[in-house]
């Protein structure tokens, strides 16, 4: 079956680029009110990224859980649940409740926070009405997305995730969600230093602005420098300063508006492998 929403060269998420916007944190904008990031956030009624409405918030203190509905304005874009990842950016919150979701795979303390919050009943009216929505989240919030997917995959559309944290393995080996995509950014170690977690079964890319050009590989280079650098001393603590924020940049850089990324298709046997260079 033919799917409207895949890009049949290259098998890619026609929204991908969007969503992307939507899923991470863009610093360089943090304060702008137009700006269409989960992190930041918005008023009912306020019109994103020139063409998306935010018709519905839905938040849970305890747990850190946030979301946002939104929809269109015009066009035959689906609905679409986008889920904060770890904290936010502005107001800066949320962190110490976010935490254990983030480091413990088999946790679902935010999917019932999505359930008890309306964002589960708002997937089903969207469905019953005959929009399934897309789900999409960027590290804590693609693992939240992924476990909305498993429990309730009859309701959505498709599900994206941006450098997700992982799932149990349990949930990734038992579900039968389809429609479901990973992005990863080349060299990403974050969401793979989070936790043992594993994926459910989707198309994934690794995605970067330029490959592995000779930045990305003086970038790999100070990040292991820093991993292996024992003695302690002002040089390696200005390494690991360095590195980390390298790391930091690269998990939440957007790269798929940028002119001509390098988008790679990897089975889930390249993505176990890339998940191993987390440790160097």
């Amino acid at each position: 079956m033919q799917l409207d929403f895949v890009d049949r060269p290259t098998g890619r998420h026609l929204l991908d680029s969007i969503y992307e916007k939507f899923a991470k944190p863009q610093l360089h904008d943090t304060f702008k009110p137009s700006n269409p990031s989960i992190y930041i956030r918005h008023e009912l009624g306020q019109v994103v990224d020139g063409n998306y409405i935010i018709e519905k918030v839905f938040e849970d203190s305890g747990t850190g859980f946030y979301a946002e509905s939104r929809l269109p304005v015009s066009g035959n874009n689906p609905p679409v649940l986008v889920i904060r990842g770890y904290g936010s950016w502005y107001p800066f919150e949320r962190v110490l409740e976010d935490t254990p979701d983030v480091f413990m795979a088999k946790l679902e303390r935010q999917l019932k926070a999505a359930e008890t919050a309306g964002a589960v009943d708002w997937i089903k009216q969207q469905f019953h009405s005959g929009n399934p929505p897309d789900v999409i989240g960027e590290s804590l919030g693609g693992k939240v997305a992924q476990q909305i997917a498993a429990k309730y995959p009859n309701y959505l559309r498709s599900t994206v995730s941006f450098n997700s944290v992982g799932v149990s393995e349990k949930l990734a080996q038992t579900s039968t969600a389809n429609n479901i995509f990973h992005y990863f950014t080349l060299g990403e170690r974050y969401a793979f230093w989070a936790n043992e977690g594993d994926y459910i079964p989707g198309t994934i890319f690794v995605i970067s602005q330029k490959g592995e050009n000779c930045c990305y590989k003086l970038e790999e280079a100070i990040v292991r420098r820093a991993h292996f650098e024992r003695k302690f001393c002002k040089r390696r603590v200005l390494m690991v300063i360095l590195a980390q924020w390298l790391l930091l940049n690269r998990h939440n850089a957007i790269v798929l508006n940028k002119k001509k990324p390098v988008v790679v298709q990897i089975d889930r046997a390249q993505l176990q492998t890339f998940r191993k260079s987390r440790f160097v």
